[in-house]
C-alpha cells in the first residue's frame, strides 16, 4: 500500500497543520498531481484542522483513543482512488470522506466501493467492522440505530459493514467514542496499512484493466491465483514462441474450475504487450459474450475521443465471434487467415459436424475447419483452446472429443500441448478425453500448469464449483458437508417479492445483481417473467450487463432473466437464481422435463442422455455465475395449474436446504446494540 500518512493518534496530534499539509501536497506531486498543491491546501488544512481537534476531544475522554491509528489518503489499488482518512478505532475500521458539500448518492457510492473493496480483497480488513463517515458542514447528528445494526448472518458483507453515515465534524468525536465503546483490542496501523490486497476482477472489469495495458498479473491479483494465472499465461506464451520460432503447428488445452480464470488467461494473452507485432484474436462462439465485450471496448475507445465507427471496428478486433471468423475464411477468402495465432474460448462448445451443416450446409466439424484454416500457414501457427468442464448446454457443441478426431485426422503434424486432465478426464473435463483412441501416432506435451485448479470468481467460496456439482448430481450429504453457505451467502425464497427485495438491498458501491433462470424454464411466464426463445434473441445483453440502475433495460430492474445462453462466460455480484420446472427433484433424483404445448401442456421426461446432460448443465452454470451471494427462488406452484404442481416444488426447496442453503425467509432482523445518548456527551 501507498499512504501518504499513518500514525497513532498520540504521534499524529504532535503534528503542526503546517507538516501534514506539507507532506500531502508533497506526495501528490510525487504522483504527477503538480496541481494539487493549489486546488486542494485549503481544504486538507481545513479538514486537518477538524480533524486533530475532534481526536483532541475522543483523547480527553478516553486516553486509549492515543492509540488509535490514523491513516490518510490511503490507496485504493487498480481504481485510481485515494480514501481521505482512515482511522482505526480499536479494531473498527472508518472511513472518513471529508466533503465540502456533496452528501448526494454519487458520494455515497464511492464510499461503499471503498468499504466493499477493503471487505473482500484486504487482508487485514476481512470479518472486521468497517464503519463509513461523510463528514460536511451539511451533515447533522449520526443515526446510531444504524450504526448498531448488524446482518446476522457473518457471511453476509453487511454483518461487518455498516450503513453510510453523514455528521458534521461537530458530531464526529462522540460518533467515534461510540463504535470504540462496543469495540476490542486494537489494529496495528502499520501492519494494517501494509497487509495484502487481492482483488479479484469481474470479467468486465479484467478485460478493461487489459485493454489499458495492465499486465494479467497486475490484474489477478487474488491470493490464491496470481502466480497460478500468470505463470500459466508464461506457460503458454512459451509454447507459442516456439512455435514461431521452430517453424510447426501446434495447439495447447488449457482446463480449469468454472471461474478460474480461463477466459483471463486468453485475455491476458492477446493483449499482452510481446504480442504486438504477432497478434493472437480472441474468439468465442458465446454471442452475449461477444456483445458486451465488444460494447464495452467501444464506448471505452469512445470516452477516449475515438469516433463511433472507428471504436466499433477496433472492438471487432479485440474480441471476435468465431462463427463469423469462420464463414469468412470458409466462404469468401480461401487464404491464410491474417493472424498465426487465435485463442478459442470455451473451445469444448464447438459444433459437430452435424451441427455445423444443419447451420450452414458444411459437412465438417467447427474442430476440423478451424484447423484446417490455420493449417494454410505454410510456416507456424497456434491455437489455444479454453476447456470448461460441464458446461456443454446446447445441442450439436461436439465436446473435447471431436478436437481429438480433429487431430488425429488432419494432414499436418500438430504438436499438442495438454494439462493431464485433458488425456485421463476429470471434473474439469466433465470426465471427457481428448482420444478416446491410442494417440501414439501424435505428438502430447503435457503439463500441470495447464489446469487451473482454484475457482476465484465467488468471493471466498472456493469450492462452490465442488457444492454445485454435488447439487447437479443429486448428492446433498456430500453437499451440505462442503457447509458452503458458511462463507458464501446461499439462500433460498418461495417468494420472487422477497428475492427481488434482498437483491435491491445489496446495491451498495459498484454492486451488480441481477436475475437468470433456465431456458427450458417455460413456466416461469406465469410469474411475469419472460422465457422464449425469440425474446431472449432479440434483448440487448450489453446493456442488461452494463447500463445503470436508471436504465429499464440493466440487470438492476430485475425484471429479464438472463438464461443459461446470456450468462455463460459472464457474472454477476448477486444472483437471483429463478427456479424452473424443467429440474425437479423427485425425492431420490432429478426429474428432467419438457413443456409440450397444446390442447392440454404438460411436462414430459428428456430421455435422450445428450439433452439430460444439457439440462444439468443448464443449471450447473447458472448456479456458478456469482461473485458476492446468491438467491434462489423456488416457486410455490398452484394446485389449479398441472404444470406448476406444488408438491414439485416443495420437494425441490427441501432438498436445496438439505444441500446447505439457508431460507430467506427465516432471516432474523438486525440485531441491535445497546446505544447511549450522543447528547450526554455534550453534558
Amino acid at each position: 500500500m501507498a499512504s501518504f500518512y499513518l500514525a497513532e493518534v498520540e504521534q499524529f496530534l504532535h503534528e503542526s497543520p503546517e507538516f501534514l499539509l506539507a507532506r500531502l501536497a508533497t506526495s501528490y506531486a510525487g504522483d504527477g498531481y503538480t496541481s494539487q498543491y493549489t486546488e486542494q491546501t485549503l481544504t486538507w488544512q481545513r479538514d486537518l484542522e477538524h480533524l486533530q481537534k475532534t481526536l483532541r476531544s475522543c483523547v480527553a475522554r478516553t486516553p486509549d483513543a492515543n492509540r488509535w491509528g490514523v491513516v490518510l489518503e490511503f490507496e485504493v489499488p487498480r481504481k485510481a482512488r485515494r480514501i481521505d482518512v482512515v482511522l482505526l478505532v480499536r479494531d473498527v475500521i472508518v472511513i472518513i470522506e471529508a466533503k465540502t458539500s456533496d452528501l448526494s448518492s454519487a458520494a455515497r457510492q464511492q464510499v461503499d466501493t471503498y468499504l466493499l473493496l477493503l471487505h473482500y480483497f484486504h487482508k487485514a480488513s476481512a470479518n472486521r467492522r468497517i464503519v463509513p463517515v461523510l463528514v460536511s458542514a451539511q451533515g447533522s447528528m449520526p443515526d446510531l440505530v444504524a450504526l448498531s445494526q448488524r446482518e446476522l448472518y457473518p457471511q453476509m458483507p453487511f454483518h461487518w459493514i455498516a450503513p453510510v453515515m453523514t455528521c458534521s465534524w461537530e458530531h464526529l468525536a462522540p460518533l467515534l467514542l461510540e463504535i470504540e465503546r462496543h469495540a476490542e483490542g486494537q489494529l496495528a496501523v502499520e501492519e494494517w496499512e501494509r497487509s495484502p490486497y487481492f482483488p479479484v476482477p469481474s470479467i468486465i472489469e479484467a478485460a478493461l484493466a487489459l485493454k489499458s495495458g495492465l499486465s494479467v498479473g497486475a490484474v489477478a491479483q487474488s491470493e490464491a491465483s496470481e502466480h497460478e494465472i500468470e505463470s500459466v499465461r508464461q506457460t503458454i506464451q512459451d509454447y507459442m514462441n516456439l512455435a514461431r520460432e521452430q517453424k510447426h503447428h501446434a495447439i495447447c488445452f488449457l482446463t480449469g474450475v468454472p471461474g478460474s480464470g480461463k477466459t483471463l488467461v486468453g485475455l491476458g494473452l492477446a493483449h499482452a504487450s510481446e504480442n504486438r507485432d504477432n497478434p493472437i484474436h480472441f474468439m468465442s462462439g458465446n454471442g452475449p459474450l461477444v456483445m458486451v465485450l465488444q460494447h464495452l471496448f467501444t464506448q471505452e475507445s469512445m470516452r477516449q475521443g475515438v469516433r463511433a465507427h472507428e471504436a466499433k471496428e477496433h472492438a471487432r478486433t479485440l474480441i471476435e465471434n468465431v462463427h463469423i471468423f469462420a464463414r469468412a475464411y470458409t466462404d469468401q477468402d480461401k487464404g491464410a487467415p491474417s493472424n498465426h495465432a487465435i485463442i478459442f474460448d470455451e473451445a469444448q462448445r464447438a459444433w459437430n459436424r452435424a451441427q455445423n451443416l444443419k447451420k450452414f450446409k458444411r459437412d465438417y466439424s467447427e474442430p476440423e475447419m478451424l484447423l484446417s484454416i490455420m493449417e494454410r500457414h505454410e510456416d507456424w501457427s497456434f491455437v489455444v483452446a479454453l476447456i470448461g468442464g460441464g458446461q456443454e448446454i446446447n445441442d450439436g457443441e461436439a465436446g473435447l472429443e471431436e478436437w481429438g478426431r480433429a487431430l488425429g485426422d488432419s494432414k499436418k503434424r500438430w504438436t499438442i500441448y495438454a494439462s493431464p486432465e485433458v488425456l485421463t478426464g476429470g471434473p474439469s473435463t466433465a470426465e471427457q478425453k481428448l482420444f478416446t483412441d491410442s494417440n501414439a501416432d501424435l505428438s502430447v506435451v503435457t503439463h500441470e500448469h495447464l489446469h487451473l485448479r482454484t475457482s476465484n470468481r465467488s468471493h471466498r467460496a472456493e469450492t462452490l464449483a465442488t457444492w454445485v456439482n454435488h447439487v447437479v448430481e443429486g448428492d446433498a450429504v456430500a453437499a451440505s458437508k462442503l457447509e458452503v453457505s458458511k462463507r458464501f451467502p446461499l439462500f433460498l425464497t418461495r417468494s420472487l417479492t422477497k428475492m427481488r427485495e434482498h437483491l435491491h438491498a445489496q446495491r451498495r458501491g459498484e454492486t451488480r445483481y441481477g436475475l437468470v433462470g433456465s431456458s427450458g424454464a417455460a413456466r416461469l411466464r406465469s410469474e411475469g417473467l419472460e422465457p422464449s426463445s425469440s425474446f431472449h434473441a432479440e434483448y440487448p445483453w450489453e446493456h442488461w450487463y452494463l447500463a445503470p440502475s436508471t436504465d429499464v433495460r440493466s440487470s438492476y430492474r430485475c425484471e429479464v432473466f438472463a438464461t443459461e445462453f446470456e450468462i455463460q462466460g459472464l457474472e454477476l455480484d448477486w444472483i437471483g437464481l429463478c427456479w424452473g420446472g424443467d429440474m425437479i427433484w423427485s425425492g431420490g433424483e432429478w426429474r428432467l422435463r419438457t413443456l409440450r404445448h397444446g390442447p392440454m401442456s404438460k411436462w414430459t421426461e428428456v430421455k435422450s442422455p445428450d439433452k439430460r446432460k444439457y439440462r444439468k448443465n443448464a443449471y450447473r452454470v447458472l448456479l456458478t455465475r456469482a461473485r458476492q451471494g446468491m438467491v434462489i427462488y423456488v416457486p410455490e406452484g398452484s394446485s389449479d395449474d398441472a404444470t406448476n404442481v406444488p408438491e414439485d416444488f416443495d420437494r425441490t426447496a427441501g432438498f436445496l436446504m438439505d444441500c446447505g442453503v439457508l431460507p430467506l425467509d427465516e432471516v432474523a432482523p438486525p440485531q441491535k446494540e445497546e446505544l447511549i445518548e450522543l447528547g450526554s456527551f455534550f453534558e
